[in-house]
């Protein structure tokens, strides 16, 4: 039988996996999408890893978390920076003449 404060920490475990799953879709700027996609897929690892599935948590982990990661921002790196655009009454934005 699982004890009381297993069910609670696996329960807190799901929770952040959810909540790191849709901070990545929410997030406008794919760096902070990707990395909340990685941290999520961690969590994942974790709940599967205390579901008694070693091999599908290092499998998970090691794909999600770290290739796929990494093949996202080696994408990103490979687009134009996005131009930023100051609000017409902002006084005190910088404008770049690169």
């Amino acid at each position: 039988m699982i004890s009381q404060p297993f069910e609670f920490i696996q329960l807190i475990v799901l929770i952040l996996t959810v909540v790191f799953f849709l901070l990545a879709i929410e997030y406008r700027k794919l760096s902070f999408a990707v990395i909340s996609f990685a941290v999520g897929n961690g969590f994942l690892s974790l709940t599967f890893f205390a579901l008694g599935a070693p091999f599908v948590a290092v499998f998970n982990f090691s794909v999600f978390s770290g290739a796929i990661a990494i093949l996202f921002l080696a994408a990103m790196s490979l687009e134009a920076p996005a131009e930023e655009e100051c609000p017409e009454d902002d006084d005190y934005c910088e404008v770049s003449t690169q």
